[in-house]
C-alpha cells in the first residue's frame, strides 16, 4: 500500500518540483502540513487527496483510502481501508489494461501496413488519463 510520503514524492516527481515548499503551494497546504505527512503523522484531508489524485491521474478513492489508512487507530479499520485501497488500485489497473488491449488490437502488423499504405483511415484512441 502506498503511503502519504509516496504520494508526496510522486507529485513532486510528476511536476518536477524542487522542494516540499513547491509541493505545498501546488496542493494548497502549508509546509508544516507537508512536514507532518512526511513524518508519518496522518494523511491528507479529502480535498488534498483529491488534488493529488488529479495530478497523478489516479482514482481519487485510491489516495483517499490510503489517507484514511494512515489515520486509522486500530487494525480492523486499517484492514478495511487497505481492502478499499486494493480495490481502487485494481480497478484503475484493469481499466488501464483494457485501454492498452483495445489500443493494441487496432495496430496493424508491418505487412498489413505495407499493403494498405495508400489507404488512410482514422483511428480513435481512448484513454482514461486525465490531463
Amino acid at each position: 500500500m502506498k503511503t502519504t510520503v509516496d504520494y508526496l514524492n510522486a507529485v513532486r516527481d510528476r511536476l518536477n518540483l524542487p522542494s516540499d515548499y513547491a509541493v505545498s503551494k501546488v496542493l494548497g497546504i502549508t509546509t508544516a502540513a507537508v512536514s507532518k505527512y512526511r513524518n508519518g503523522h496522518g494523511g491528507f484531508d479529502d480535498l488534498t487527496a483529491a488534488k493529488v489524485a488529479e495530478i497523478l491521474g489516479v482514482d481519487p478513492l485510491e489516495v483517499i483510502s490510503a489517507c484514511y489508512f494512515a489515520r486509522a487507530k486500530d487494525e480492523r479499520t486499517k484492514t478495511l481501508w487497505e481492502d478499499i485501497w486494493g480495490k481502487a488500485v485494481g480497478a484503475t489497473a484493469a481499466a488501464t489494461l483494457t485501454v492498452c488491449a483495445v489500443g493494441l488490437s487496432v495496430v496493424p502488423t508491418p505487412s498489413q501496413a505495407a499493403q494498405n499504405s495508400g489507404n488512410f483511415a482514422s483511428i480513435y484512441v481512448m484513454s482514461n488519463c486525465r490531463g
